[in-house]
């Protein structure tokens, strides 16, 4: 995937997956509260923006928090 940062990255994925873009992001378009990404293997650090940019060879990971008793 062609990608300059993890915004366009996220919406290229969402084209394909839309019921997944409501467990990511809120309806603003900010990242969810307990939604966690990592480019690289390092947490993303424009969480509002998703403007952290991207390598041709970057890994995005999206991890969403769990909670419970």
């Amino acid at each position: 995937m062609d990608a300059a940062s993890v915004r366009e990255a996220l919406e290229a994925y969402f084209a394909t997956n839309p019921k997944a873009r409501g467990y990511v992001l809120e309806q603003g378009g900010e990242l969810r509260r307990h939604v966690m990404v990592f480019v690289d293997g390092r947490a993303i650090r424009q969480r509002g923006l998703l403007s952290d940019s991207l390598e041709p060879e970057s890994i995005v990971e999206v991890f969403q928090a769990l909670s419970g008793g």
